[in-house]
């Protein structure tokens, strides 16, 4: 089956009951206790950002924590539907889900099974499904990303016809929502443009080609420049108007429109350079056959194939755009210094399409091969599916706040900080709700407190115990290193509660064994960076 060639892919019912079917198990799966697990720090911070933004009306760009996109439009839902976790994740969540939906305009160029595999693997993938319930950005991107895609294919199938317009329009938009979410769209559009370049000046050459033997090239030329350059034209328009609708504040600061990409470049070459979070090159790859084993292997087998496709027939030509696009995400998120887990979104994206497409020829395939070869394939699709099916629902809802887990990077860990709140919530209700006073000597304990402290008015933050504050609010905060300052300092009888806001592991090759495959079990205690409560 020509999977890149063929526009008539026939459809039949039952692929659409199993894709209905496929849609309504993503969304499941991302609502379902959506608000079970406690923020991680960084969903802490962008909570915190979105809920000063709702309640006040506050912001400013910060490379920091990104663009504007998530903080705008969270915090129109909290306008409608209150400020919580489950409400601050639900258009991560409802993004996930669109993914799942974006499969189906190219569901042609992958062929039948492989669209339904490749929407089954993002509706279940492991990391999708994690960071479609997690409130960051990556997410948005990979929404966007597949979105531009898409519409450049089927800008590409209208030809001449006006309704190319409505894909420029669309695949624009995505391009600029794209950039006002998260700084590395400058990374995706520095990839996009290479192909896209190859692809313009081969068009332009066969045209040339084809038209000089009619002596007409010239006319051939200036026939379709109008049209090129309104199809630019249109595309620039749209991207610099959402780009400026967002970081502008909605005109409210248009300085700010020409400081964010700036701002942009110079705080991420600042990361790369300085490895803030570094790690090896080949970082992204154990995280790939960790968590997306299935994927990872057919998506190098498949991209092998695919290349060797075209670069013999010339054939295939959008699954050697993803596989370029598999690669490119691969070697750049490698080559960057800053290594965290949820850019892994970017090489898995290609990775699915690619794995599905070529698994949905590979499997009507196998009856004709020979019966090794289809026992072979048949055990390593169903070990390999069932550990990435497991490993997914281990990940999600029973290890969502397991330190061990590397696509995590640093939790909170859970029964600690779970009691840390309920205890603090606790005693606040005991005095003054919400304007009892509060007492935090760790400076670093604002990132989580922000959004958990959200809604409390009366709290004052001490940098540093050296100063010899009176210690006497009903609740006191600090460092577990400032623990013996601090209980010095206190006025009155304290009840002391020992906790922790974030857990971690620096992992060993030791470490890795069947048992920490499986189960995620490690021989030793995670490192802690340890908060103490005091209460009365």
């Amino acid at each position: 089956m020509n999977t890149g060639n063929n526009h008539t892919t026939r459809i039949n019912n039952l692929d659409i009951y199993i894709y209905i079917l496929l849609i309504i198990v993503a969304t499941v799966l991302r609502l379902y206790l959506l608000d079970l697990r406690p923020f991680h720090h960084d969903e802490s911070a962008v909570g915190s950002f979105t809920y000063k933004l709702f309640d006040n009306g506050d912001y400013h760009y910060n490379p920091v924590f990104h663009g504007p996109f998530i903080y705008f439009l969270t915090s129109w839902v909290f306008e409608l539907l209150g400020d919580s976790e489950f409400t601050a994740r639900l258009l991560p969540a409802l993004t996930g889900v669109g993914m799942v939906l974006l499969i189906y305009p190219i569901r042609h160029y992958l062929g039948r099974p492989g669209w339904l595999i490749a929407a089954a693997f993002l509706a279940l993938s492991p990391s999708f499904l994690y960071y479609s319930r997690f409130f960051r950005n990556d997410i948005f991107i990979t929404f966007f990303t597949l979105a531009v895609i898409v519409c450049c294919v089927k800008y590409l199938e209208q030809g001449n016809s006006p309704k190319r317009l409505i894909f420029i329009f669309l695949g624009s938009a995505a391009l600029g929502l794209s950039a006002t979410a998260k700084e590395n769209t400058y990374v995706i559009m520095a990839l996009f443009a290479f192909p896209v370049g190859l692809f313009i000046l081969y068009k332009i050459i066969m045209c040339l080609h084809r038209h000089s033997l009619e002596h007409d090239a010239t006319m051939f030329i200036k026939k379709n420049m109008f049209r090129i350059v309104m199809d630019t034209g249109l595309f620039v328009i749209v991207f610099l108007i959402i780009f400026t609708l967002f970081y502008s504040y909605f005109f409210k600061d248009i300085g700010a429109v020409t400081k964010a990409p700036v701002e942009a470049f110079t705080h991420w070459y600042e990361m790369h350079d300085v490895e803030r979070i570094g790690g090896p090159p080949y970082y992204y790859i154990p995280l790939l056959m960790m968590y997306e084993l299935p994927v990872f292997l057919f998506a190098v087998v498949g991209s092998v194939e695919y290349i060797e496709k075209f670069l013999r027939k010339r054939e295939n030509i959008f699954m050697a755009f993803m596989v370029y696009w598999l690669i490119a995400n691969m070697a750049a998120y490698s080559y960057l210094g800053e290594k965290v887990p949820w850019l892994i979104l970017h090489p898995l994206l290609p990775a699915i399409v690619v794995a599905g497409a070529y698994m949905g020829e590979l499997l009507p395939q196998l009856r004709y091969r020979p019966r090794y070869v289809e026992v072979f394939f048949i055990t390593v699709i169903v070990l390999s599916v069932s550990f990435f099916l497991f490993t997914s629902y281990s990940l999600n809802y029973t290890r969502y706040s397991d330190p061990a887990e590397p696509l995590i990077q640093a939790s909170q860990p859970p029964q600690k900080f779970h009691d840390f709140l309920t205890t603090f919530h606790e005693t606040a209700q005991r005095h003054d709700g919400y304007d009892t006073e509060i007492q935090n000597t760790d400076p670093k304990m604002n990132t989580q407190f922000l959004w958990h402290l959200r809604h409390y008015t009366n709290i004052k933050w001490f940098e540093k115990l050296e100063n010899d504050p009176e210690l006497d609010a009903p609740i006191i905060v600090v460092h577990d290193e400032d623990v013996d300052i601090a209980q010095n300092l206190l006025i009155g009888d304290y009840q002391r509660l020992d906790s922790a806001r974030m857990a971690w592991y620096f992992y060993k090759v030791s470490d890795i064994n069947y048992q920490y495959i499986l189960f995620r079990k490690m021989d030793r205690p995670s490192s802690e960076y340890g908060v103490i409560l005091f209460y009365r």
